[in-house]
C-alpha cells in the first residue's frame, strides 16, 4: 500500500473506531491499481459532516452542503465526504440537493466513471460493484450506469473522459462515446474556468495524440469559445504530432502560430486566463518570429532561461524535425555574452550623459536596444569604454 494511504490511515481508523464505515474512494484508488503514482486521497464515511467535525481538532468545512468537510492531520488536508446519492443537477455541475445513504455501494453510484468508482478499505480490500477493475484491465473508460444520465448531470465528464484517455492511454467505450453526440451542446452552459483546467489536463498527457483527434472527431470543440470558429484549424490539427505541452499558453501559441486569426487577447479574455499566460504565450510567439528570422541568439536571450523548455515543446510541436536537442538550447542560451539587461556594463543614464545637449527621448531606449543587440550578436564587447566609443557615432535624430 502507498506510504500516501498509510499516512491516512490514523484518520480512517479514527471514524471506524467511532462506529463509521469508512473508505479510501477517487482517483488515489484508481491509481493504485494503475501502478501509477497517487496524488491526493479522497475518504468516504457513513459519518455525517457534524459528526467528523466533533471527531477531529483541525476541520474546514469547505463543501459541508454537499457532504463533504476537510480535516488536516499531521501537516495533510483529506477530503471527507459523507456517503450520498445526488438530486438533479440543474447548475449542470453540482446537485441540488444530496441524499446522505448508509453504504459505499450506493455512493459509488453516482461517480462518473466506473474506474473513479473504487474504494478501498483500511485493510487494502477493494469494493468495486461497477467492474471498474475490469475496465482498468480492458483500458476502457465507461460511464457508471446511463452515459446519458452522467453527462446531463454534468457535461463536463465529455471533456473529463476524453482527457483520462490523454493520461491514461485508454479507450472509450462505445456506448460512452456515442452519448457525446446527444449532449456535447450542454458543454456551452459550463463554467469556461473548469474547461479550461480540463483542457490543459489533455495537452499534457502521454497519449495526447489519441485524445486529441477524439476531441476533434466528436466535434466537443464546437461548443467552446474560439474554437468552435475554427472549424478548418481543427481539423488541421489531426495531422501534427503534438508534443505534451506544460499549460495554456503553450497551448494557445501553437494555434496562434499555426493561425494568426486565432488572437492571444480573445482566447485569453473568452477563457478568463490570467495575465501570466498572457505574457507567457506572447513571449514564446515573439521568440518564433526571432528563430524564423535567423535571430537565434536574440530568440534565446528574450525566452530567458525560464522559457527555454516551453519554446522547444513548441518548436517541436509545430516542427517534428527540428534539429537541434534541449540541451544545445540551454547551452547556447549559457554562452550568451549576457543573459538580461542587467548585465550591460551601461544603462540609460551613461547614455544621456554621452550626449548632453540631446533631451530625453525615445532614442534612449533605441540606444539600449542596438547596444543590447550588438553585444548578444557579438559584435560588441560588454565593455563601457567600448560602448561609449560605438555610441559616440550614432545620432540621436536618425531613429530607425
Amino acid at each position: 500500500m502507498d506510504k500516501k494511504f498509510i499516512d491516512a490511515m490514523p484518520v480512517i481508523e479514527h471514524l471506524q473506531s467511532n462506529g463509521h464505515d469508512t473508505y479510501f474512494v477517487g482517483g488515489a484508488v484508481r491509481d493504485q491499481l494503475l501502478g501509477k503514482e497517487i496524488g491526493d486521497i479522497d475518504i468516504a464515511t457513513a459519518a455525517k459532516p457534524n459528526e467528523v467535525i466533533e471527531l477531529f481538532d483541525k476541520v474546514i468545512p469547505v463543501g459541508i452542503d454537499h457532504g463533504t468537510v476537510l480535516v488536516r492531520y499531521r501537516g495533510e488536508s483529506y477530503e471527507v465526504t459523507t456517503f450520498r446519492i445526488d438530486g438533479e443537477y440543474n447548475d449542470f455541475r453540482h446537485p441540488d440537493e444530496v441524499k446522505y445513504v448508509s453504504s459505499i455501494e450506493e455512493d459509488l453510484s453516482r461517480r462518473d466513471f466506473t474506474m473513479n468508482a473504487i474504494a478501498m478499505n483500511k485493510d487494502g480490500q477493494i469494493i468495486d460493484p461497477y467492474g471498474g477493475q475490469e475496465d482498468i484491465r480492458d483500458q476502457q473508460i465507461r460511464t457508471v450506469g446511463s452515459p446519458d444520465e452522467r453527462f446531463q448531470e454534468d457535461p463536463l465528464r465529455m471533456m473529463r473522459a476524453i482527457r483520462f484517455v490523454s493520461q491514461h492511454g485508454f479507450e472509450l467505450s462505445e456506448e460512452t462515446y456515442k452519448a457525446f453526440d446527444q449532449w456535447k451542446q450542454l458543454l456551452s452552459h459550463i463554467a469556461i474556468e473548469r474547461v479550461a483546467v480540463e483542457f490543459e489536463k489533455l495537452f499534457s498527457g502521454v497519449d495526447l495524440n489519441k485524445a486529441w483527434t477524439l476531441l476533434v472527431e466528436s466535434r466537443l470543440y464546437a461548443h467552446l469559445p474560439i474554437l468552435k470558429k475554427s472549424s478548418r484549424l481543427m481539423n488541421s490539427t489531426k495531422q501534427i504530432t503534438w508534443v505534451p505541452l506544460y499549460d495554456l499558453a503553450e497551448v494557445i501559441t501553437v494555434f496562434h502560430l499555426l493561425e494568426p486569426g486565432v488572437s492571444i487577447d480573445k482566447w485569453v479574455k473568452h477563457w478568463k486566463l490570467s495575465n501570466r499566460i498572457k505574457r507567457k504565450s506572447l513571449t514564446l510567439v515573439n521568440a518564433w518570429d526571432l528563430w524564423q528570422n535567423s535571430k537565434k541568439k536574440q530568440c534565446l536571450y528574450h525566452l530567458g532561461e525560464e522559457h527555454i523548455a516551453a519554446f522547444y515543446r513548441v518548436i517541436t510541436t509545430l516542427n517534428s524535425h527540428f534539429d537541434k536537442e534541449i540541451y544545445e538550447l540551454y547551452k547556447d542560451y549559457k554562452s550568451l555574452p549576457i543573459h538580461s539587461r542587467q548585465d550591460l556594463q551601461v544603462d540609460g543614464n551613461d547614455i544621456k550623459e554621452w550626449f548632453p545637449d540631446e533631451k530625453p527621448g525615445p532614442w534612449i531606449k533605441q540606444f539600449m536596444e542596438s547596444v543590447e543587440e550588438l553585444i548578444i550578436n557579438g559584435e560588441l564587447a560588454n565593455d563601457s569604454l567600448e560602448i561609449k566609443e560605438r555610441v559616440a557615432s550614432w545620432n540621436p535624430h536618425e531613429l530607425n
